[in-house]
């Protein structure tokens, strides 16, 4: 498994392990002790952005939902959601498709059955939203 992509994952994890597990940072990352130095590096700094910039991604997201709630997002989609726009917003060099396709991918070995629609749907809008800015700059 490529670093950039299993990074990925582990921050999910973390995030989710933070988020609905209430566990402090520290802890869950002391438990994934087994995971490369190099994928963990990645994944701690896509973890910091992503709990540094909270407010904002759900900021994000919230225009973005269809006649649903933010709260009854599921924790899964939620910080996968996240994830996905910290990475199209504040990391550099990283192809949003690509970005968009890997957690989709993750949604479906995580989440329920709606959730890789859910999650697609989601950030294929915000991109779509982000390329209509683009156009009218």
């Amino acid at each position: 498994m490529k670093v950039r992509k299993k990074a990925r994952e582990v921050a999910f994890k973390i995030l989710f392990a933070v988020d609905v597990g209430k566990n402090a940072l520290p802890d869950v990352v002391a438990s994934m002790q087994n995971e490369s130095p190099v994928v963990m590096e990645l994944a701690l700094k896509l973890v910091k952005g992503v709990l540094g910039n909270i407010v904002k991604l759900d900021n994000k997201i919230i225009p973005l939902l269809e006649n649903w709630e933010f709260n009854r997002i599921s924790a899964t989609d939620r910080n996968l959601l996240r994830l996905a726009l910290y990475e199209i917003d504040y990391v550099e060099n990283e192809d949003p498709g690509l970005i968009v396709y890997e957690v989709v991918e993750l949604s479906k070995k995580y989440g329920t059955e709606k959730s890789r629609e859910f999650v697609n749907g989601i950030l294929r809008s915000y991109l779509r939203q982000k390329e209509s800015e683009k156009e009218k700059a």
